[in-house]
């Protein structure tokens, strides 16, 4: 035989194996006819099925699904289907539920991941150090020490190192250096205006600062509070109690106006890990969430943020402070924070009426579309007059009932 020819015969073969391979694809077992011992080939049954019958002589292998709370996930040639897992453990959610092709998948709940059998909670990085890699339901928190020039102040799985503030950038001075565990503390040149009232202005925490300080002002405004005594207002909030002495150095070193504003923002320090504190914790936390989910306020440029400026009432941030809070902060803050520094310039504007407006403004200017979804999403976060009617209702009822 010549050579070509040796070539067409060994391809044609080939081709015939391949062809059949393909039509006896589905997976065999061999089968013992109990009465007349005689061997049978039969083919497996798909998943989520299980074998009524094995096959005979004229008969092929007979096929049923698996009942209700049964899977089977491969071709296989038994005659029961395997049971679903019952629930899943404490702390676990439903990924996937129970089907007749699959078992019932479950999956750690936000904030826990898989240790062997068991989910445990993410571990909250020290002060100090900052979350490098957010955990996952099948993974744990990784931590690393703050590097230099950052930090991190409490803990937490969520946040990250921080910059240390700028003080000569803010046209204030170096009252102590910032470390590992705390920003640096700036205090202006004047005298009579203590840091302490004024220096949460210069941070730009991981959190959304803005949606705390809008609950607290707001607080901070009501009549009610500030026409009582400050030790009264001390005394009747829940939670851990501020010590006195606390409470003495608010009354000397700060002004009438912001002396409520700090004792609440003291107390709200004191009680970050109270989650029963009358829905105001969860109030910020979920304000919080909305802006930290949210990919429209990651994409704002300066030019963005300076027409916000423009748009607002007031007074307004400089170009140099906006550019500093782009410097220090992360991209998703860069408007909150733009927004808080606005907000100490104004304390006695309201900030909802202010976005309004802004927004109106915005819309007028041709604005970009990623700055005018930015500010509809905050509006419509701080105008939401039910909440605001909440904390009043809530400080109003703590505040009669200790007097």
């Amino acid at each position: 035989m010549r050579p070509r020819s040796t070539m067409k015969l060994y391809l044609l073969l080939a081709f015939s194996f391949s062809a059949g391979s393909q039509e006896g694809s589905r997976p065999t077992y061999q089968h013992r006819d109990p009465v007349t011992s005689r061997v049978y080939q039969c083919e497996q049954c798909p998943p989520g099925t299980a074998v009524l019958q094995h096959c005979g002589r004229d008969m092929p292998t007979a096929c049923t699904p698996c009942p209700e709370g049964h899977f089977s996930e491969h071709w296989h040639w038994g005659k029961a289907c395997q049971r679903c897992t019952a629930v899943c453990k404490e702390q676990q959610l439903v990924r996937r539920d129970c089907a007749r092709t699959h078992d019932r998948l479950c999956e750690c709940a936000p904030g826990y991941h898989l240790e062997v059998e068991f989910c445990v909670k993410h571990t909250a990085c020290p002060p100090g150090s900052g979350a490098a890699a957010l955990g996952t339901p099948e993974s744990d928190t990784a931590c690393e020490r703050c590097a230099k020039g950052s930090f991190s102040s409490s803990f937490s799985a969520a946040e990250a190192c921080v910059p240390h503030s700028n003080c000569s950038r803010l046209g204030m001075r170096t009252v102590r250096p910032g470390t590992a565990e705390r920003d640096t503390v700036c205090e202006y040149e004047e005298r009579g205006r203590d840091p302490e009232c004024f220096q949460q202005d210069l941070q730009c925490h991981t959190d959304v600062m803005l949606c705390e300080e809008v609950i607290l002002q707001f607080l901070s405004s009501l009549h009610f509070l500030s026409a009582l005594p400050l030790d009264t207002v001390a005394a009747s909030l829940p939670g851990r109690k501020l010590e006195s002495r606390s409470v003495e150095h608010v009354k000397n070193a700060c002004g009438p106006k912001q002396q409520v504003l700090q004792l609440l923002r003291l107390w709200r320090e004191r009680n970050r890990d109270q989650g029963r504190l009358f829905g105001i914790v969860k109030g910020v936390n979920h304000c919080e969430k909305v802006v930290s989910r949210s990919s429209a306020f990651r994409k704002l440029t300066l030019g963005d943020l300076q027409a916000m400026m423009d748009s607002l009432p007031g007074e307004r941030v400089r170009e140099e402070d906006i550019q500093a809070a782009m410097e220090f902060c992360q991209p998703r803050q860069y408007l909150l924070k733009v927004l808080y520094l606005w907000k100490t310039l104004n304390g006695e504007q309201d900030l909802a009426k202010a976005l309004a407006q802004s927004l109106r403004e915005l819309r007028t200017q041709g604005a970009s579309s990623q700055l005018l979804r930015s500010t509809r999403r905050l509006n419509t976060l701080f105008s939401t007059s039910s909440i605001r009617k909440l904390y009043k209702n809530i400080f109003l009822n703590i505040i009669l009932d200790k007097c």
